[in-house]
């Protein structure tokens, strides 16, 4: 009687994904503050370190954690399908062997090809995923709750596609003709493997302790996200070895020419759609980068103010002295002021494009209401803090603090 491989190659492809996700993500511990903190230095002017540092709180840490949680659970397996695929693949063989005698033995394939088909899973996860950032950016409730589910629908997709295609593999399916089979003969199943396999870790995230260590906790996500890939690789050989048991000439049926062309379409058109847009956010990105890097010297002193009943009009001379890099256009710029309840309102630019290396004073006008506190003791209005913000147009409309009143 043979011996039975499975437990062994189980555990073997458990011990090798740990460490190579363990490995991936303290080194996103060690060196990911390091780098973030070089590059701040060596991209953004000190004046601005604040700024940027709550810009970056509060779009990766608040309003996009759960996008991002469930991106680096699929990214985890990605990474391990792309660095582990011919263990997965022994694993799958050998169980399937032992627990499957009766299906047709397949001839050897080269292993290229399933690397190859896992990097075109990566690329259409990396793709949809994408598509859920694009509308969690938005702007509106609704598109950012959109965004988070279909974020998990991904999630658990990827896990079920990614560790049911190597049965189907080994029979000369690509990724395209898998999902076809999937889809067409068990939708329902195919999303009950991969919930059961990446579900307890979506759960597990959201109820650990806090006052856990983060490193036990990441220890703890790790270990429950890779028992449920290697899970699921056996769990894809259940499923098909019956969908193959129940249709035969399911491994030679190759997806309808439709569905071939639909699917290329699909992914060719994704990819200019997000490449556009990704651009046009790099761009966004190199926009603020450019202003970042010019001086601003508000001109406290020539500061004009015209006191009409309640309000207040104000004229402040800004010289700005332009360090980057292309022209700076005024024009562009939209800064709205804000500050203890009284000011509220667009500024108004007095000015024109400042020239890369040049020096121009540009007018800030503006509008106060006064308070009837103010008007009782105007020199503590005109001492007080404010502050003004430079709002650019998506894709980072998130204001940048310019602090304009000493």
């Amino acid at each position: 009687m043979e011996p039975k491989l499975t437990k062994y190659w189980f555990a073997i492809y458990v011990l090798a994904a740990l460490l190579t996700l363990g490995g991936f993500l303290n080194l996103g511990i060690y060196f990911g503050p390091l780098l973030e903190a070089w590059l701040l230095a060596k991209l953004v002017p000190e004046v601005w370190h604040p700024a940027v540092d709550d810009l970056i709180h509060r779009l990766f840490f608040e309003e996009f954690r759960a996008f991002l949680v469930t991106t680096g659970f699929g990214l985890g397996i990605i990474i391990v399908g792309m660095a582990l695929f011919p263990l997965k693949e022994k694993l799958s063989t050998i169980y399937e062997g032992e627990r499957f005698p009766e299906l047709e033995k397949q001839r050897p394939h080269p292993l290229w090809r399933q690397g190859l088909e896992e990097v075109k899973l990566a690329f259409l996860y990396l793709l949809l995923q994408g598509m859920s950032f694009f509308l969690a950016v938005q702007g509106y409730p609704f598109l950012a709750a959109l965004g988070g589910s279909l974020s998990i629908v991904y999630l658990v997709t990827a896990m079920a596609l990614d560790h049911c295609s190597p049965f189907f593999q080994r029979r000369n399916q690509k990724i395209h003709g898998i999902i076809w089979i999937l889809l067409r003969h068990a939708p329902l199943r195919t999303t009950l493997l991969g919930l059961i396999c990446i579900g307890p870790v979506i759960i597990l995230e959201r109820h650990l302790s806090a006052s856990l260590e983060p490193t036990v906790a990441i220890a703890i996500l790790v270990l429950s996200e890779v028992l449920g890939m290697a899970c699921a690789t056996l769990l894809g050989c259940h499923l098909g070895s019956a969908l193959l048991k129940k249709e035969t000439i399911l491994p030679s049926q190759h997806p309808p020419k439709l569905w071939t062309f639909s699917y290329r379409v699909t992914i060719f058109i994704l990819t200019i759609w997000l490449g556009v847009f990704f651009s046009w956010w790099g761009n966004g990105v190199y926009t603020h980068y450019q202003i970042m890097r010019c001086q601003y010297q508000p001109l406290w002193k020539r500061t004009e103010f015209k006191i009409r009943g309640t309000k207040a009009l104000v004229t402040l001379p800004l010289r700005i002295q332009n360090k980057s890099s292309k022209p700076l256009d005024v024009g562009k710029l939209q800064i709205e002021m804000d500050g203890e309840g009284i000011l509220d309102g667009e500024v108004i630019l007095d000015g024109s494009t400042i020239q890369t290396g040049e020096t121009s004073i540009i007018l800030l006008n503006f509008e106060a209401q006064l308070t009837e506190e103010a008007l009782s003791d105007l020199p503590r209005f005109l001492e007080a803090e404010y502050s003004a913000h430079l709002n650019f147009e998506p894709p980072l409309s998130t204001p940048i603090a310019l602090k304009l009143f000493p």
